[in-house]
């Protein structure tokens, strides 16, 4: 087993940003955790709660709050690279309530 997994970096808002894949049981605990019902926690970004940003980078909530919205996304696209089996299943969860 190896130690470190794919690691993505984006240069936003003048900062280096590490994006992390994660593990199995990081992202089991992403899907059993209920989410604050804080709307820009929840809708700002489509395919991912701001709160879940600091288990994939190296920011913290405040380095998010920081952010403006467009370098959220670029940081946000960063973790997709990093993840694309999660983002995958998420896409597949969508679409199986979408059609149910």
């Amino acid at each position: 087993m190896s130690g470190m997994g794919k690691t993505v970096l984006k240069s936003v808002g003048g900062r280096e940003v590490i994006c992390r894949e994660l593990t199995v049981g990081q992202v089991r605990e992403i899907l059993a955790k209920d989410c604050k019902k804080d709307l820009a926690n929840v809708g700002l970004m489509e395919d991912m709660l701001l709160e879940d940003i600091g288990l994939f980078t190296n920011l913290t909530s405040a380095d998010v709050d920081a952010m403006y919205p467009s370098d959220v996304a670029d940081v946000v696209a960063g973790c997709k690279e990093a993840n694309p089996h999660f983002f995958a299943m998420l896409a597949r969860l969508s679409a199986q309530r979408k059609v149910a």
